[in-house]
């Protein structure tokens, strides 16, 4: 019985080696035909991959503006904030609404028909006519336009630090960078619209209320000096010393909110007329040294690994669907001459 529990642990043992030897036995009987599948894919794909036409990547890199004050003056764009469920006092507000605001149609339009200068043609083309986009309406042409510049930009925001990051990638790297720089011109005249907008509005409505309050004050003021001239001795009136108390307090109240509102008048001026960047870039796309795509060297290492393992694997099963086939003729013979051999 040990005997036999010996013999079957070393067959089990043996076994594995067996069949590795009987693999590699097939494929070295089949390597002229795995050199031919894998010799030919290979080529393919060393052709393909210089076929395919090469693409640069352009990325740029934004430090949105976070002071509270600033956001706030931005006016429209902190009401969208708050909308958006983000506190306009922290620090990431204005950042988490760049991806947004970026692929905007606001922002997008002016990039789609800008000009850009391209290796291929001679003179400037906009992006509809170099991406060749060919429609019976200039509607349609804008809308495919439109949808390709959103799926080619990538923009990205690091929770952490706040940094956003934009990348885009076209047939030419001066271009994947040309239009990189045009959509961070377009973002910060964009919010800058916004804040100019927000600024102009502030100032009319201070306007509008300092006229108001300058009335007031001229009346509270008129009224005190009416008191004093049909008034000249109150000290031994204390009704006439309340009045006189609560005409001052007007008069002080009526001052201090025309001084206030000078001020804020002035702030909203300056405002309204600043022409300083709104975003703060801190690396600006330039043209790539390198081409992003296609990775000529992975796609044909991928290539020949991918096709050896598959011309060994499909002439491994081959070699045993016809084994097995031949075991079952064996049998259906054996089984048919036996029959014969009864009947006889």
């Amino acid at each position: 019985m040990q005997e036999i529990e010996e013999h079957e642990a070393l067959q089990s043992a043996v076994r594995p080696r067996t069949e590795l030897i009987e693999i590699l036995s097939v494929l070295w009987n089949s390597k002229k035909m795995i050199f031919y599948v894998v010799g030919t894919t290979t080529v393919l794909s060393i052709v393909i991959s210089l076929i395919l036409p090469e693409y640069y990547r352009s990325t740029a890199s934004l430090l949105p503006e976070t002071e509270k004050g600033k956001i706030a003056s931005l006016g429209g764009l902190s009401d969208l904030a708050a909308l958006a469920g983000v506190n306009v006092g922290g620090e990431s507000s204005l950042a988490k609404l760049y991806p947004t605001i970026i692929k905007s149609e606001a922002v997008l339009r002016n990039v789609i028909y800008a000009k850009y200068k391209t290796e291929e043609l001679r003179d400037s083309v906009n992006l509809v006519e170099f991406w060749e986009i060919s429609q019976n309406t200039r509607e349609r042409e804008y809308e495919l336009a439109l949808r390709g510049l959103r799926e080619e930009l990538e923009v990205s925001l690091d929770n952490k630090t706040n940094v956003v990051t934009i990348s885009l990638e076209t047939r030419e790297a001066q271009l994947s960078a040309d239009i990189l720089n045009k959509v961070l011109r377009e973002l910060d005249g964009f919010i800058r619209t916004k804040r100019t907008t927000s600024a102009s509005e502030q100032r009319r409505w201070v306007e509008e209320r300092l006229k108001e309050v300058k009335v007031d004050l001229e009346k509270s003021e008129n009224r005190l000096k009416d008191f004093r001239e049909k008034n000249r001795r109150i000290t031994d009136s204390p009704q006439l010393l309340l009045e006189q108390g609560r005409l001052m307090r007007e008069v002080e109240i009526n001052s201090t909110l025309y001084t206030e509102l000078t001020k804020q008048h002035e702030i909203a001026k300056i405002e309204e007329i600043k022409n300083i960047p709104i975003i703060s870039i801190m690396d600006a796309a330039r043209p790539a040294a390198r081409k992003d795509r296609p990775r000529r060297s992975v796609i044909v290492l991928t290539t020949f690994i991918t096709s050896l393992l598959g011309a060994g694997f499909i002439i491994f099963v081959l070699q045993r669907y016809e084994e097995v086939l031949m075991q079952w003729r064996k049998i259906f013979v054996s089984k048919g001459k036996a029959k014969v051999a009864q009947v006889g």
